[in-house]
């Protein structure tokens, strides 16, 4: 049994360059990161970063780099809002965790 041939990208596709990829997949995993206390904030940031090299380097690559632009920034913001929400949160309560 023969497999059925999978579909070729049509003459002329261009592909998206791997600098915009690894863009697309930090500021994804950054926002998506960024709901847990802010541990997010770092790749997020990346993200953000990587998408502005891209938007640098191709920009025949858009709107894919803003948007990993966009989700940067988004996650960025939000980590860094919930880090300072648990940073005030917690500060006080940990000496006494930690003396007994």
């Amino acid at each position: 049994m023969s497999e059925p041939a999978l579909p070729r990208p049509a003459r002329g596709a261009r592909r998206l360059s791997d600098l915009t990829w690894v863009a697309l997949i930090l500021s994804g995993l950054g926002l998506a990161l960024a709901f847990m206390s802010g541990a997010g904030l770092p790749v997020a940031a990346g993200g953000a970063a990587c998408g502005l090299f891209a938007l640098r380097r191709r920009p025949d690559d858009r709107p894919w780099p803003y948007v990993a632009v966009a989700a940067g920034s988004v996650g960025t913001v939000l980590g860094l809002i919930l880090a300072i929400v648990t940073a005030v949160e917690w500060l006080p309560v940990l000496p006494g965790m930690l003396v007994g």
